[in-house]
C-alpha cells in the first residue's frame, strides 16, 4: 500500500484570536488499485477549468471537492489525519512542551550506547529546541500521524487486503526541492519515536487474520535478528517493558 501525506494550515496562533485549524493528513491507497484511481482522477481533472499539474484543495469549489470525494470513496482507501486548533496552542505552552521533547531525545542514553551517535543525538535534540513553534507543531503532528496510520492502517487492511501489508511505501509532500532542516529532523527522529511508541503500546492485531505478508516483510525476533539488533531489542525491552502480546515479534520493525 502507498501512504500519501500532506499538510494544510499555518500552525500559527491567529491574530486576532479565533479558531484556526491546521492538519496533517494521510491518504492510504492499496497498490493494487493505485493506477486505476490515478487514471480516473486525471480524467476527472480534465473536466475542470483549473487543470494544473498539481491541484490544490483550496482551489476546488464545493462541486469539485464533492466529485473528488465520491471518486476516492469508490475505492478501498483510508484517510487518517491529525488536526489542531492553533488558537489553543499559545507560544508559551508550545515552547515548554517543545523543550521537554528536545530533552527526551537524549534522556535514555547510557554508557552502553556507542559513543559515535551520541553527539548526533544531542544535535537532534537542539534542532528540536531551535525549531520555530509552528514548525515544531507540524513535526509533532507528523510523528503522531505516522504512528496512528501504522496502527489503524495495518488493522484495516489485514481484514480486507492482507497482501497490501507486505509492501508499505510512504510519499510525503515536501516544502521545496531540497529538504528543510525541519523535514530532516522529523524524518530522522520518526523511527526512534515510532519504535518507542509501539514498544510502549504494541500494535493491536487480530489473531484470526492473515499477517503472513506483514510478518515476512517487517517482522523479526531475537531468534532471527543479527547480534547488534538483538542487543537493541533487549535494551528497548529494558526501557519500555517486555512485550507480552501476540504482535510482539512485529513491533520492533518500526
Amino acid at each position: 500500500m502507498r501512504i500519501y501525506i500532506d499538510e494544510a494550515g499555518p500552525f500559527v496562533p491567529p491574530n486576532p484570536p479565533r479558531s484556526l485549524f491546521s492538519l496533517i493528513l494521510a491518504l492510504i491507497i492499496p497498490t493494487a488499485i493505485e493506477k486505476d484511481l490515478f487514471d480516473e482522477f486525471l480524467r476527472l481533472r480534465d473536466t475542470w477549468p483549473n487543470q494544473n499539474v498539481e491541484i490544490k484543495g483550496s482551489s476546488l469549489d464545493e462541486s469539485q471537492a464533492a466529485q473528488l470525494i465520491n471518486l476516492v470513496l469508490r475505492y478501498d482507501t483510508l484517510v487518517e489525519f491529525i488536526a489542531l486548533d492553533a488558537n489553543t496552542h499559545p507560544d508559551p505552552l508550545v515552547e515548554d512542551f517543545k523543550n521537554g521533547q528536545a530533552d527526551s531525545v537524549t534522556a535514555n542514553i547510557t554508557r552502553e550506547h556507542h559513543p559515535g551517535p551520541i553527539l548526533h543525538l544531542h544535535q537532534l535534540g537542539e534542532a528540536v529546541r531551535a525549531m520555530p513553534n509552528q514548525l515544531f507543531l507540524q513535526a509533532f503532528a507528523m510523528w503522531e500521524l505516522v504512528i496512528k496510520t501504522i496502527r489503524e492502517g495495518t488493522l484495516y487492511y489485514v481484514q480486507r487486503q492482507p497482501q497490501e501489508l507486505g509492501d508499505i511505501g510512504w510519499v510525503i509532500d515536501r516544502k521545496d526541492r531540497t529538504i528543510t532542516r525541519m523535514e530532516e529532523t522529523w524524518s530522522t527522529l520518526i523511527l526512534p519515536v515510532s519504535e518507542s511508541a509501539i514498544a510502549r503500546k504494541p500494535l493491536v492485531c487480530i489473531m484470526e487474520e492473515d499477517y503472513s505478508h506483514f510478518e515476512a516483510r517487517y517482522g523479526f525476533t531475537e531468534a532471527t535478528a543479527d547480534p547488534e539488533m538483538v542487543q537493541h531489542i533487549r535494551w528497548l525491552s529494558s526501557v519500555s517493558g517486555k512485550p507480552k502480546d501476540l504482535c510482539a515479534s512485529m513491533r520492533n520493525s518500526f
